[in-house]
């Protein structure tokens, strides 16, 4: 992998569900470039914490009189409530984050069997008795520790045990799988698609990255034969650190299934740039397999995904912001 990184680099320079459903169809239309993020117009208009306890103790009566209690290292889409020591409540924070909830992460929760690492189980899903009739999902609460904020270092059998699972989502019965759209950033369409904001992002990062680097490898992967229809797969379209658990020592689970559906499998394998260095980043691309076309695009994906953060992000000082630019920054310096 080391030869073909070499190669490729001198190429490089030269109900709920009924309604999730209606908004998807709604946004078909809609262009690819708002995958640049707009989080300063999000209002969080989810149901109150006393509504939302009622609902548990009337939908799940077993979990009633549980401790709850909201999770506040929770995403930007979602409201997490912790229930008890076994469950989670999960509610959209804006009508952004409606389809992904009412559809995709039931989908993936629901129908992804026998995965080598852990992921959450659907318990019940459904809509709020309130006039908007928000939608909620409870799932079950896996143990274990982010990735991220427990400054766990991947080590080689991490890296093993993260190509395996992808491997056996690939080979997952794809028949529930939500198309890429707007409410899933377009995650796993094909990287053509993406073309406008990602050199638009670039163009805005000049002053911080050798931008020419960066466009050599965005032309690189736009290049690359894009993603057959036979080959697209499950995937889960946000496999960063935060999304990763880690137990005792080693990686033990996948969460947040927002941004799952059907894609390119190598809007998945861009982990290995993302989540791993050196020796260890060898160890993935052995395990994983993958071929010199998707490696290609899978570094495209890095680099896209990567550069729209940043460029939304920077000086925020917050988690994305610091990977996104580590990442950058190998990205600039591997041409």
């Amino acid at each position: 992998m080391a030869r073909l990184r070499r190669s490729l680099h001198r190429e490089s320079r030269s109900a709920s569900c009924a309604r999730a459903q209606a908004l998807l169809a709604e946004d078909q239309v809609a262009s690819a470039q708002e995958e640049i993020p707009r989080h300063e117009n999000r209002v969080s208009t989810a149901p109150d914490i006393d509504t939302l306890k009622r609902l548990i103790g009337q939908q799940l009566p077993e979990l009633a009189g549980k401790p709850f209690s909201r999770v506040r290292a929770a995403g930007t889409d979602n409201l997490i409530f912790r229930i008890g020591e076994s469950h989670c409540l999960r509610v959209p924070r804006g009508h952004e984050g409606i389809p992904s909830l009412a559809y995709r992460e039931p989908a993936a929760m629901r129908n992804l069997k026998d995965l080598p690492l852990q992921t959450p189980q659907l318990v019940d899903h459904g809509l709020t008795d309130t006039p908007q009739g928000w939608p909620w999902l409870v799932c079950t609460w896996l143990a274990g520790e982010s990735a991220e904020t427990g400054g766990h270092a991947l080590t080689e059998m991490d890296a093993r045990r993260l190509a395996l699972f992808l491997l056996d989502l690939q080979g997952q019965k794809r028949d529930f799988a939500a198309e890429p759209n707007i409410d899933n950033h377009w995650r796993g369409c094909p990287l053509s698609h993406r073309d406008s904001p990602t050199r638009s992002a670039i163009g805005e990062v000049a002053e911080d990255f050798d931008v020419i680097a960066l466009a050599a490898i965005w032309n690189a992967a736009l290049e690359a034969p894009p993603c057959p229809e036979r080959d697209r797969t499950w995937i889960h379209g946000d496999l960063h650190a935060g999304n990763l658990l880690v137990r005792e020592g080693e990686l033990s689970g996948v969460i947040d299934w927002g941004l799952s559906g059907l894609g390119d499998p190598a809007c998945d394998l861009m982990a290995g740039f993302t989540l791993f260095e050196g020796a260890v980043q060898e160890v993935f691309w052995q395990a994983s397999g993958i071929t010199e076309t998707v490696w290609r695009r899978a570094r495209g994906w890095a680099l896209s995904t990567g550069v729209i953060a940043y460029a939304h992000y920077r000086g925020t000082k917050t988690p994305i912001e610091k990977r996104s630019r580590k990442l950058l920054e190998e990205l600039s310096f591997s041409v």
